[in-house]
């Protein structure tokens, strides 16, 4: 379809996604941040909400904005509807109508009971391409599950690859949720592509698991179990990579990664000025250091103790040795490469106040990217009006829908 929408403020006139107009029927993280991803790279994303609006938008007792909500809501544009009622049905449908996008992560099968499941949607708009992200697919005895973050990185075995036994907690960020949001714009955007190669430019439908795309992403520890039977741990990858965590004196902490060539040991012991460790039988080899690994650990992490993060940091660098600042967020955006890189921006807020947010050019560059905007609040447009590429329209409907995928 790929037609070139007038969104009326210039929305979408930049980028390589203008004139694709995106339905969003996402709530917390999955489906608005791959959204979110489209809407960065020049797509119209209208943001479908009940009146309640997406949950996120009141956590940490925010009022009608919570940081969390304006990080994966940027760039779009907002409806208000309810999908139980006919009046909210036949306004989303005329909104799937003119789109070429339609994504969703509602748990299997509420989509169709709803009205408005890839089929429906596709005898209105043949060339619509619909994308459903789901905890564990779609049918299966897990499938209609509750799926949030912490049980699909449980189920899915991210948290064994990085939480020592001994210390069992769910840990963050939310890998399972990006990691889908981010399979899913990729697998809209091959649709996207094929879709103009297609006769006839009929669309597609998507489906992508949150389970499936964290597996995707350990491919290495699926890998290795399936072929060798080994099972890997929070210091597998680790040990194998050569990687380690120092502490300075200042108590600053910096990581060092030697991988594989022998260069970058021999120069960790210029660097160290321990030449005796060569010598060292437990370390004589990179087999023996793999072994060995919780050994050197400890040399590494007495030596380093005795001078400040920012003399070894120095010297790791002089010597051509892989290594880094451990940092913190608060760390980040002070590091001098990311300052460097321009990876902040600031935008107008909703409430008109200055904001700062990370930059499009975190996650990619592409020339003629749209302005950054703020993520839209509750109600601020509807069906029609946003049919029609206006922005500034009064609010509708009433009541959420009910059996949503948290």
């Amino acid at each position: 379809m790929n037609r070139d929408h007038d969104t009326g403020d210039g929305v979408n006139g930049a980028g390589p996604l203008a004139g694709i107009r995106v339905i969003e029927l996402g709530q917390y993280i999955s489906g608005p941040y791959a959204a979110k991803l489209l809407a960065d790279l020049g797509a119209d994303v209208v943001k479908v909400e009940s009146p309640d609006g997406d949950p996120m938008r009141r956590w940490e007792g925010r009022g009608a904005m919570s940081p969390q909500f304006a990080a994966y809501n940027r760039g779009k544009r907002a409806a208000s509807l309810d999908l139980k009622s006919d009046e909210g049905l036949a306004a989303l449908r005329e909104l799937a109508g003119e789109a070429d996008v339609l994504i969703e992560n509602f748990r299997p099968g509420v989509a169709d009971r709803l009205g408005f499941g890839p089929d429906a949607l596709r005898e209105l708009n043949p060339s619509i391409i619909t994308c459903s992200i789901t905890g564990f697919g779609p049918d299966g005895p897990y499938a209609a599950r509750p799926a949030y973050d912490t049980v699909i990185s449980a189920v899915g075995a991210m948290y064994s690859q990085v939480v020592p036994a001994d210390t069992l907690r769910p840990l963050g960020p939310a890998f399972s949720d990006l990691l889908s949001g981010l399979s899913a714009s990729q697998a809209i955007l091959a649709a996207l592509h094929a879709r103009g190669r297609r006769p006839g430019g009929g669309g597609e439908h998507v489906e992508v698991s949150m389970v499936g795309s964290l597996i995707d992403f350990l491919t290495e520890a699926a890998s290795t179990y399936l072929e060798t039977g080994q099972v890997a741990g929070p210091d597998s990858r680790p040990r194998r990579a050569q990687a380690y965590a120092c502490v300075g004196s200042d108590g600053k902490a910096f990581v060092i990664h030697m991988s594989v060539p022998e260069k970058f040991w021999t120069g960790l012991l210029d660097v160290l000025e321990r030449p005796d460790l060569a010598h060292d039988p437990r370390f004589a080899t990179r087999e023996a250091r793999v072994r060995n690994y919780d050994g050197l650990d400890a040399e590494l992490k007495a030596i380093t103790e005795r001078m400040p993060r920012q003399h070894w940091l120095d010297r790791l660098a002089a010597h051509d040795i892989p290594h880094g600042p451990l940092n913190t967020v608060a760390d980040l955006f002070d590091d001098p490469q990311i300052a460097s890189m321009g990876l902040v921006e600031e935008i107008e807020g909703p409430d008109g106040a200055p904001l700062r947010v990370p930059a499009p050019s975190t996650v990619f560059h592409v020339s003629g990217r749209p302005a950054l905007r703020a993520a839209p609040m509750l109600g601020a447009g509807d069906a029609d009006s946003l049919a029609r590429g206006a922005t500034s329209v009064a609010p509708a409907h009433d009541l959420a829908p009910e059996g949503t995928r948290a």
